[in-house]
């Protein structure tokens, strides 16, 4: 177990958590993504500036925990993570030339990549929280902690590609993008990998208007359709036992597409069996899962290092639904469920179309409004 102890720099960083931390809307951040020297030197000073006040208040968050939380490996490793982007951006000189922006690209791509595996390593350690601590809930640490992530991710990926513009693109948003894509790609992947671990798949059936487009994040909508129709196609093949025991074809998973004025609606319906009334309020909770406790390196247990591996890929640590409504409501959007106990499910993914001008982008984030709430909290 790693020991908690407060950070040696930690005056510095609770010093740092008191600056001002700047809002800026979706619109703001696109209409200034533009790859000549002088824009992308001011990028760079604003985010050298921003960034670090993002990552001290996090930290702040982090050490107030309990100590079993941030003692277990997997958070102390992500707080760690948080610590050393700190003190890089916030040792990095000042930026004045071409050269020192380029250094700065470069340290900020890299310290991007170092967060890659944060979601999954708080889900973990959190797995391992609630098992020896199961009353122990900590929701409203991970909306903020998640909230601020996908802020931080947006800035410094914008910066990141601002330099190599790609036709198509504003800054992270993909222009026109046909969801119908996105959702074919990721629908091979994961039937491929439910063959892999039960023997058989769902096939996945497309309806609607298929031509539809939309203003997005492609990131965020691949995680946000990859979360939904993952645990369609494993409700479905569990579901139909019977079926898979038998040779015969399992229900497919539905996949519908409309476009409003506003919104772009993914809904995909399966028939996994839904889920009772009085679970469907904790499925939105982080940690909340129907996948069994197994340790895969007991060998009494039933499943295999692999296959549990396999299984935990599909089914996840419990993040899946409460981050995929946390993505769709950043920027407006929603994610209903209904659900039809002893039939199936249907969810319903609502995203807001990121058109610049349009209200979806010069409103507060959940971000801003996050900063705004901890500013007034450090006064």
């Amino acid at each position: 177990m790693a020991v908690a102890r407060l950070p040696s720099n930690f005056r510095k960083i609770r010093e740092v958590a008191r600056h001002p931390c700047d809002s800026i809307s979706l619109g703001h951040l696109l209409r200034n993504t533009r790859p000549d020297t002088p824009s992308l030197i001011r990028a760079a000073r604003w985010l050298q500036v921003q960034l670090p006040v993002r990552f001290a208040r996090r930290i702040e968050d982090f050490v107030q925990l309990p100590h079993v939380v941030v003692s277990n490996p997997h958070i102390n490793n992500v707080l760690q993570t948080y610590l050393d982007t700190f003190d890089a951006v916030n040792a990095f000189g000042e930026i004045h030339t071409e050269v020192e922006m380029e250094e700065f690209r470069h340290l900020i791509n890299a310290h991007m990549a170092k967060h890659g595996d944060g979601t999954r390593l708080v889900a973990e350690g959190y797995r391992q929280i609630r098992h020896a601590f199961p009353h122990m809930i900590l929701d409203e640490f991970l909306h903020g902690h998640f909230t601020s992530r996908i802020a931080t991710r947006i800035l410094m990926e914008n910066f990141v590609i601002m330099h190599n513009s790609q036709e198509g693109y504003i800054g992270v948003v993909r222009q026109g993008m046909k969801p119908l894509k996105v959702i074919q790609g990721l629908a091979q992947e994961l039937t491929r990998l439910t063959q892999n671990i039960y023997g058989t798949s769902p096939e996945v059936e497309y309806r609607g208007n298929l031509d539809c487009t939309l203003d997005y994040i492609p990131r965020h909508v691949s995680y946000m359709v990859q979360e939904v129709l993952k645990n369609a196609l494993r409700a479905t093949v569990e579901r139909h036992q019977a079926r898979v025991k038998n040779f015969e074809a399992l229900p497919p998973v539905v996949v519908e597409l409309q476009k409003g004025d506003v919104h772009v609606i993914i809904k995909i319906s399966d028939q996994g069996g839904g889920m009772p009334k009085r679970l469907q309020q904790e499925a939105w909770q982080y940690g909340w899962t129907t996948v069994g406790d197994d340790d895969p390196t007991d060998e009494a247990q039933p499943l295999g290092r692999s296959e549990y591996n396999l299984k935990t890929e599909l089914a996840g640590f419990g993040f899946g639904l409460p981050l995929t409504r946390l993505h769709a409501q950043y920027f407006g959007g929603d994610v209903f469920m209904q659900a039809l106990p002893g039939h199936g499910t249907d969810m319903y993914l609502l995203l807001t179309h990121l058109k610049e001008g349009t209200p979806s982008t010069e409103i507060d984030d959940l971000s801003t409004i996050l900063e705004k709430g901890k500013a007034s909290g450090l006064q």
